[in-house]
């Protein structure tokens, strides 16, 4: 075996290039995760504070909201809601 050392070299570099390729992610999801890991320059608490969390946009309905939505529901499932009004709906 000929243990020259620019052909050391460019074996190195080969399995750098290699190694890189390797490393690098497939999925979207894996894509965008590592962007944000990059921007955030490796900082995982400026990364875990650049997720936006469930409760930040998960909002529940206010009693008031669900009110509205349970009667809408009970009208429309009724059988005879051509012949009765909405507003006679009472939900418990």
């Amino acid at each position: 075996m000929n243990n020259d050392p620019i052909e050391i070299d460019s074996l190195r570099e080969e399995i750098q290039r290699n190694q890189e390729k390797s490393k690098a992610y497939r999925s979207l999801p894996q894509r965008i995760m590592m962007a944000k890991w990059e921007e955030c320059d490796r900082d995982v608490f400026k990364f875990w504070d650049s997720i936006e969390w469930d409760s930040s946009w998960l909002k529940h309905d206010t009693p008031e909201e669900k009110r509205v939505k349970d009667i809408e529901r009970e009208y429309n499932r009724h059988p005879f809601k051509e012949f009765i009004k909405k507003e006679s709906i009472e939900v418990l």
